[in-house]
């Protein structure tokens, strides 16, 4: 009877645990939710519409939370989004594994040439702060998303204030994987589709960071 009574009551809590992850802000009275283009901060161009797009394609997961892109006063809550970093882009995309470019390719560049390094490795940081709000005025909107938005306190209508740090690696393949001295031609272009593709992982990697803030915050 005593094993009867546990099955029960393990799954019972099972199933509140399994509706409670519907809408796991359903605590908080909201049951809808939305989400404006997140806000680029950063010294890196164009990442914004990535992360915004991938944070609220994840969400939607939540079958009981309604949804909308952009901002919508009438929604229960807003979720702001702050891409940043640091000042220097240098400190955004931080090249390591500097290769000679002479030890590599001496025939293309030739050995007179003063020497010159090409990074193998860069690493992308940013930080995205998510800011959680219940029905926010037009004024506290400017300020959260303002410079000093991360030091605002938390209280009875903002339900989380948080930054999550985001890197990702990605390896610069100049030359052949024979080890030849013959130089491949890379372009910027090339150089410009890796980090573009870098991105789209950091903003999947974002949102499930968004994703499991929700889920397991509170």
């Amino acid at each position: 009877m005593r094993w009867i009574l546990l099955f029960i009551f393990i799954t019972g809590c099972s199933g509140y645990r399994f509706n409670h992850q519907d809408n796991p802000l359903s605590q908080y009275g909201i049951e809808s939710l939305s989400i404006p283009m997140f806000h680029n901060y950063s010294n890196l161009p164009d990442v914004a519409d990535n992360f915004t797009r991938e944070t609220y394609r994840l969400l939607t997961g939540f079958s009981r939370l309604k949804l909308k892109s952009g901002y919508h006063p009438e929604m229960d809550a807003v979720l702001i989004g702050i891409i940043k970093s640091q000042e220097k882009v240098a400190d955004s995309l931080r090249a390591s594994n500097l290769r000679v470019a002479q030890e590599r390719s001496t025939n293309a560049i030739g050995s007179e040439r003063q020497k010159f390094y090409i990074p193998g490795i860069t690493d992308v940081v940013l930080t995205l702060q998510i800011i959680l709000i219940k029905k926010p005025t037009e004024e506290e909107l400017t300020l959260l998303k303002s410079g000093i938005g991360d030091k605002v306190l938390l209280n009875s209508r903002i339900i989380f204030n948080e930054s999550i740090n985001l890197n990702k690696q990605y390896i610069r393949e100049v030359f052949d994987k024979n080890n030849s001295t013959d130089p491949v031609n890379v372009t910027a272009t090339q150089n410009a589709g890796v980090q573009r593709k870098v991105i789209t992982s950091l903003a999947e990697q974002a949102a499930i960071s968004v994703r499991d803030l929700i889920l397991y915050a509170f």
